[in-house]
């Protein structure tokens, strides 16, 4: 899959969410790690996000993985990972199971079934998973993402939903900018287990220039480290 396709996906999909950023923004950020002025660290957070998921989603197919709950509960940890609650535990896991069992009928089927047969398929698994409820959030998401991925490992265009925002006419000319210190402690105090490489991802530097930022605000007093450097986490003491 071509990069402006995955972008466009991406984008149409967390709109769908709530997310905020066009797909001319989506291409800065997601291609090249430049974040959008006026945009929530949320909203950035989860475009990222489902990115990776995406990534996650197309390597599975291109492998032919089987379809299994574990499989369905490791993407949504990707996709779903910002929204901060236990993607492993779902509203129904017989029903996940079920779901799982129609993709793999489908694929094990899929040289006899026509395209027509197969989107189909693709779209009944969608409108289930959306139906379903298995997470407190990103269930449209998740649909898609899991719509997308049996379409691409069988062969077809992924189904794209409208993008339903226009796109800005032009970016703003003028902002203040935010000091990068400011942004790693914005950041932590939303997402505290987040690691360097996730900060370095997000704000677009190196993670050796994460880690500098790291320790002068523990050295300033603005944070402080709970935990071992595996499995511990951040608290921020003050957001300037």
């Amino acid at each position: 899959m071509d990069e402006q396709t995955l972008f466009t996906l991406v984008t149409n999909s967390t709109a769908l969410e709530g997310s905020t950023l066009t797909l001319r923004q989506n291409e800065k950020l997601l291609g090249s790690g430049i974040s959008s002025e006026g945009k929530t660290i949320a909203e950035q957070l989860l475009n990222l996000d489902v990115r990776e998921a995406y990534l996650a989603a197309i390597k599975d197919a291109g492998a032919h993985q089987v379809w299994s709950g574990y499989r369905i509960k490791l993407l949504a940890a990707k996709a779903l990972r910002s929204y901060g609650f236990d993607t492993n535990r779902v509203g129904s896991d017989a029903i996940l199971q079920g779901i799982c069992r129609e993709a793999n009928e489908a694929r094990m089927h899929a040289h006899s079934l026509g395209k027509d047969a197969i989107r189909e398929v693709a779209l009944s698994i969608n409108d289930k998973v959306e139906d379903a409820g298995l997470w407190p959030r990103g269930n449209g998401l998740m649909a898609r993402l899991l719509m997308n991925m049996l379409e691409i490992e069988l062969g077809l265009e992924p189904t794209t939903t409208e993008f339903i925002r226009e796109e800005d006419p032009v970016e703003p000319v003028v902002q203040p900018k935010i000091k990068t210190s400011t942004r790693v402690l914005e950041i932590l105090s939303a997402h505290p287990r987040y690691t360097t490489d996730d900060l370095a991802k997000l704000l677009g530097i190196s993670s050796k220039g994460v880690e500098k930022h790291l320790a002068k605000l523990k050295k300033s007093g603005y944070l402080q480290r709970i935990g071992p450097d595996k499995g511990g986490w951040w608290k921020v003491i003050e957001i300037r």
